[in-house]
This record gives structure tokens, sequence and C-alpha cells, in this order.
């Protein structure tokens, strides 16, 4: 068994080796105030307008582990959440909020939508993805040339320096 996640995943059973570190980035439609911005700061989101994914997918952990914490949404809003980046782009192009978007996923946008994308200043937030694996498992050349080809593919796509890692938030006892 093999899978590739963000981590740390802190689990004593499973083994990560880190394959890249992805930065987010904002998706800010034309009518949103920080438009105007050319890079924008995590001080500039307001969570209760972003766009997130539903509860389970590890990039919204993400995006409330940068910032800092639930306790800052304001429950009497209303809160869309999606399952696709993709329709949290045509909700933020429709006025409903902004959205932050893994890296390697603005590559395949549309040019019209990638002049709305807004990187951080840095360091900026970005989440590691591993891939992971029983710590029992023994057929280490199948995951070392599964590492080695998505380090090819991914070497490219991702150029960049100082990041801040955002770990998902780890579960309270």
């Amino acid at each position: 068994m093999l899978a590739i996640a963000a981590t740390p995943l802190e689990d004593e059973k499973i083994k990560e080796i880190v394959l890249y570190f992805e930065p987010f980035v904002a998706y800010i439609p034309e009518h949103h105030a920080s438009f105007e911005k050319q890079e924008i700061e995590v001080a500039d989101l307001n969570l209760n307008e972003i766009l997130l994914l539903q509860d389970g997918h590890c990039f919204r952990d993400g995006i409330l582990n940068l910032c800092k914490s639930v306790s800052d949404i304001d429950q009497t809003n209303f809160q869309i959440q999606s399952g696709s980046f993709e329709t949290l782009i045509k909700l933020a192009d429709e006025g409903l909020g902004t959205t932050l978007l893994p890296y390697l996923h603005t590559l395949d946008l549309k040019e019209s939508d990638k002049l709305k994308l807004r990187n951080f200043k840095e360091p900026k937030p970005a989440r590691e993805v591993s891939l992971i694996y029983p710590k029992s498992e023994l057929k280490m050349q199948i995951i070392d040339a599964l590492r080695s080809t998505i380090a090819g593919v991914v070497k490219g796509a991702i150029v960049f320096q100082n990041v801040q890692i955002i770990s998902p938030p780890q579960k309270k006892a």
C-alpha cells in the first residue's frame, strides 16, 4: 500500500518520504478589493470570505491552519463549500468570495483565470507533499522508483525558495 498525501501526519505506523513543497496561490476575482495587489500576505485573507473545500479535504485543513484557527470564522455567516477547485473558482467569479489553490492546480487554468492568481509574499505558505506507506512495507524498489518518477515530473513545475510549510492541523486529544 502506498499513497501521496499532505504531511506530516505524525502517525508512528506510517513512513513519509517528502516529494516536494507546494505553495498556496490565491484566486482573487476582478471585483475583489485585493485584486489590484500584485502579491498578498496572509493578513490580507478574510477567512469569512474564503471559499473552502468540504470537510475531509487536506487542502481545506491547510487553509484553516494558515489562517490560524477555525474560531476566526464568524459562525453566523453563511459558508460556501465545495468538493472541487473548479467549483470554487466559478463561485469566486460569481462574486461569492475568494479561494486558495495548490500551485500545481493553477498550471492548467485558462489564461483569463491565471490573471486572477496572486502569489503570497515571502515566505510563501506551502504544504509538504509526501509518499506515505506502512513502516512494515518491504517493496522499497517500487517506492524508490515512484519517488524518482514524481520528483522528475514535479521538478520543472515547482521552483521556489523561502516558503513557510503549513502542516495539517493536529487532532486534539
